[in-house]
């Protein structure tokens, strides 16, 4: 067992995401110092486990899977939503022999390594946690908008109104269980106890964390890092001063972060920041890729920036391409490929990855020359 751990949850429909996940780690040496466990559901195999266990025997990370035992009162959460709330649970009972754990979302792949921020949770009382570029400020009276509220009785669940300056995303999180298990096991009782009116019309386990952590007052403790270099959440990587460019610097350089740098294998942004992961927003089709070209990114950068021009479009576009690039090197250069893969689980548009493979094949092969410690 290592000192620190990254909890994930897993179904069936994702395992070429987790497949992704589980190259960066390992190429990134943080099976050096973290096991992986997976909080799964039904849907993943016996046949699957063995055949990531199989191929985790030749690199350094141990894989821990872990199923997740519903009880009778929440058959009628989907399978998604219940591996994402009894991950709170397991890491509640389960994460207290590490000294800190790092839950993360199975569709995020990371560019380094991690291992300063195990340390922040482990060795301090702060948890470490990503902004989710949005501020929420909740009302206690339903009429005004944005009222958390008991889904039965439809009560406030705060007493007074509150301003979170620090809405974090749930993924990634560094935190000690011994400190806060009781705080997650309360994620895990709150959920489907909690509504939001018409103005925020979902919950969730996302939204359910920050309403937790704020009823114990855990924003007091708490570190946020920069989405933009995490979760890119609301394409924040697109915008003009953070448009991301890969480097890959040569043998006779040293690098002063070594532990979470190595292979010598960075992203940065325009403005000098390493990128420490992607979040894979599953544009995994035809479809998808192409609404996020010409309406999503479009759409939000031109809120945040006031125009979306074309002679700014075709860099935001190689950008794109890049991180597919990257996305697919981890999916096929390294350590457990989709080609081996799929012969045990159905992959999601795996015809489309493997088109993409060959179109981008120039950019997949700047990684290529990657050393894998």
């Amino acid at each position: 067992m290592k000192k620190y751990a990254v909890f994930l949850s897993l179904t069936d429909n994702y395992a070429y995401l987790f497949n992704a996940l589980l190259n960066s780690i390992e190429l990134f040496g943080v099976g050096v110092y973290a096991d992986v466990v997976v909080i799964h559901d039904a849907s993943v195999s016996d046949e699957y486990q063995k055949f990531i266990l199989e191929k985790a025997k030749s690199m350094e990370t141990n894989v821990i899977f872990i199923p997740v035992i519903s009880l009778p009162e929440d058959k009628d959460l989907n399978k998604v939503l219940t591996v994402k709330y009894y991950r709170y649970k397991i890491m509640a009972e389960y994460g207290p022999r590490y000294e800190s754990i790092c839950f993360i979302d199975t569709d995020i792949f990371l560019a380094s390594g991690i291992l300063e921020y195990f340390k922040i949770a482990a060795n301090t009382d702060l948890i470490v946690g990503v902004n989710d570029n949005v501020i929420r400020q909740y009302r206690n009276d339903p009429k005004r908008g944005t009222c958390p509220s008991w889904a039965k009785d439809k009560k406030p669940f705060f007493d007074s109104e509150l301003w979170d300056g620090k809405f974090i995303c749930n993924t990634p999180l560094f935190i000690d269980p011994s400190k806060y298990g009781h705080v997650l096991q309360d994620v895990f009782r709150h959920k489907s106890q909690l509504g939001m009116d018409n103005t925020w019309p979902f919950t969730g386990d996302l939204e359910t964390m920050n309403l937790v952590f704020n009823k114990h007052r855990m924003k007091n403790n708490m570190l946020v890092l920069a989405s933009h270099l995490w979760t890119n959440v609301h394409y924040s990587i697109y915008r003009t001063s953070l448009l991301v460019k890969h480097m890959t610097l040569g043998d006779h350089i040293k690098m002063a972060d070594e532990v979470s740098f190595r292979n010598k294998f960075l992203f940065m942004s325009e403005t000098q920041e390493h990128v420490r992961a992607f979040h894979g927003r599953d544009w995994t089709n035809e479809k998808n890729e192409n609404r996020i070209k010409t309406h999503n990114i479009p759409k939000l950068l031109t809120q945040m920036e006031g125009n979306y021009d074309n002679s700014s479009a075709r860099k935001r576009i190689a950008v794109f391409e890049l991180v597919q690039a990257y996305f697919l090197y981890l999916q096929y250069n390294c350590y457990i490929s989709l080609d081996d893969l799929k012969s045990i689980i159905p992959i999601r548009d795996i015809n489309y990855l493997q088109k993409k493979r060959e179109q981008l094949s120039s950019q997949i092969s700047k990684f290529g020359n990657i050393k894998r410690a």
